[in-house]
């Protein structure tokens, strides 16, 4: 895991979030607090905001990056926002997502690309989606190599396409039992966690009380042991984009545009810079560069040219 200082951040008494303290947390009832981030300004916000976990989820590559799907994000792309994540944390669990085609040819494959995040970005654990005897593998894999690993099962994004849509999954009784061998296998497989996505509520509920292990539900009710949100969903980053399973606490994308806006106008209009805004120089400094610029007028100067 990382090697980042685990002790308290100066000037709090929380201390590092471990997976014995997440385990404690399921047993209590205490509710885990999971949040996406993707670079140093969005996990300083996750640490003082006194984030349980985070997660640079592949989602970075529709919300930060610009693409159209989270399949065609790569592994250094989502090393670059781990790592940039990475030093804005002290105490939440730093969790990464690899993302699709960096695990699924082999165990041996898995492994590499999940030390990779390890040793080059700081993470304390991954994240595999889907709970097939492929991924079930992986995961077990990746464990054995002294890595821990969130599951993820429900929607997943990264095979929506054959999921027929980024849709609520389990709504059947045969699936929803699909959704249940898939979470205990990862258990079985050594998953610390699991992330319930697009899942029924009344269906979350019951999985959540079968496993021994957090998990945290998006769109899968409030029974869970805990909650995940995207970062720019909820902020409002992006008007009218948020699924339904999310909530808004903000409204950024008018804070930035009315703010970008403003700063516009006023330098349209000569409000800004203002004189407060400068910096000064001693007057006679200032009339020895006068005597020296003038030089620069000279014809000879103009010659050299």
């Amino acid at each position: 895991m990382s090697t980042m200082p685990r002790e308290s951040v100066a000037g709090s008494d929380r201390l590092a979030m471990t997976l014995p303290r997440l385990a404690e947390m399921k047993r209590l009832g205490e509710p885990i607090v999971m949040l996406t981030a993707y670079d140093f300004p969005s996990g300083r916000i996750a640490e003082e905001a006194g984030v349980d976990i985070v997660l640079v989820g592949d989602s970075g590559a529709e919300v930060v990056l610009g693409y159209g799907s989270t399949v065609t994000v790569s592994v250094e792309e989502m090393l670059m926002l781990a790592a940039a994540t990475r030093r804005g944390l002290h105490t939440p669990l730093l969790v990464a997502d690899m993302p699709f085609g960096s695990y699924e040819a082999s165990d041996e494959r898995a492994v590499l690309s999940a030390q990779r995040f390890v040793k080059e970005a700081g993470a304390d654990a991954v994240k595999l989606e889907g709970g097939g005897p492929t991924q079930v593998s992986r995961v077990a894999a990746i464990v054995a190599a002294g890595i821990p690993v969130m599951g993820h099962v429900g929607l997943t994004p990264q095979s929506a396409t054959a999921l027929g849509g980024r849709r609520a999954q389990g709504r059947t009784a045969e699936r929803a039992l699909a959704q249940a061998h898939e979470a205990r296998a990862l258990e079985a497989a050594g998953c610390f966690a699991i992330v319930f996505e697009a899942i029924p509520a009344a269906v979350a509920a019951e999985l959540t009380r079968l496993l021994s292990i957090p998990v945290i539900g998006i769109g899968a009710g409030g029974d869970t042991d805990g909650q995940v949100l995207v970062l720019h969903d909820m902020l409002g980053v992006y008007p009218g984009q948020a699924p339904r399973h999310s909530k808004q606490y903000a409204d950024l994308h008018g804070q930035m545009l009315g703010a970008i806006g403003e700063y516009a106008e006023d330098v349209r209009k000569g409000r800004f810079p203002g004189s407060e805004h400068g910096f000064s120089i001693d007057p006679g400094e200032l009339k020895k560069f006068e005597k020296l610029v003038s030089a620069l007028r000279s014809p000879l100067f103009e010659d050299a040219d």
